[in-house]
């Protein structure tokens, strides 16, 4: 691979990544979990999809493949195998401060919730950040707290825990889901096209755009948007619908396949 592809392709991911970023940020996903996370698909993929005679990739190879030392191969692997891949590892600092909040002695009261902390002193916050570890100051992290709804400055110098978990844009579970259903299905079609050089071949995947649109169309072309891609998306579900495989016939062999739009817009 030339120099110029890796670095193409480095930047393809700088430019997806960072809204990957901002999504998590937003709801208090940090670095070390998505790190986890991240490292598992690359050991799943790199074990399961360059093995040799349809077995799979050996340690060593994944480890050369992944860039990864053979020991910590071996650890994901064994989380793979075990289904706990997907778990967080760890905490983020924030929501652990919420867990040990609400279920360490030190800083709960008689009937079990969390107690109001002074900044300072024995059960103080700042003890409460310690004990969930790390090099931030405990101030920003109360800070981020505040700023997530999760904590409360209930007096001068007191502060008073609201939420057991840490989600600063209250997002549920199917829309975090679908986030990443969506991202998934894209990524895999803009995959397998750089992968069959016949166009005939290639999953259907085009955008159109306008780097001049007036800012005072935005909002009729999204509108436009809105209404042509449902019409198109109800007419394609319809036709996916009068094709579905019947699910109690064992001879039917079934797939999965579907149409995706989306409207961007940027500066």
């Amino acid at each position: 691979m030339s120099t110029n592809v890796r670095m193409a392709l480095l930047t393809a991911c700088k430019m997806f990544m960072q809204p990957v970023a901002r999504y998590l940020l937003s709801n208090g996903i940090g670095f070390k979990e998505f790190s986890e996370v991240s490292k598992a698909a690359f050991v799943r993929v790199a074990t399961e999809e360059y093995g040799i005679r349809g077995r799979q990739t050996n340690v060593s190879r994944t480890a050369v493949l992944t860039g990864l030392t053979r020991k910590e191969v071996k650890r994901v692997r064994d989380q793979i195998r075990l289904g706990t891949d997907i778990e967080s590892p760890t905490l983020g600092r924030q929501a652990q401060i919420l867990d040990i909040w609400h279920h360490d002695q030190e800083f709960v009261g008689a009937d079990g919730s969390p107690r109001e902390l002074t900044m300072e002193g024995a059960g103080g916050f700042r003890e409460l950040s310690r004990r969930a570890g790390g090099d931030v100051p405990p101030g920003a992290v109360l800070t981020e707290l505040k700023n997530a709804g999760a904590v409360e400055e209930s007096s001068e110098g007191r502060y008073r825990c609201l939420k057991r978990y840490f989600n600063p844009a209250g997002i549920d579970f199917y829309t975090a889901i679908r986030y990443g259903e969506v991202m998934r299905d894209l990524a895999t079609t803009l995959h397998f096209n750089s992968t069959h050089a016949d166009e005939s071949e290639r999953r259907y995947e085009y955008r159109v755009w306008n780097d001049h649109t007036p800012t005072q169309e935005l909002a009729n072309f999204h509108k436009l948007v809105r209404q042509r891609g449902t019409d198109l998306l109800e007419f394609l579900d319809d036709w996916l619908a009068g094709r579905q495989a019947d699910a109690q016939n064992q001879r039917t062999v079934s797939g999965r396949c579907g149409l995706g739009l989306y409207y961007f817009e940027s500066d």
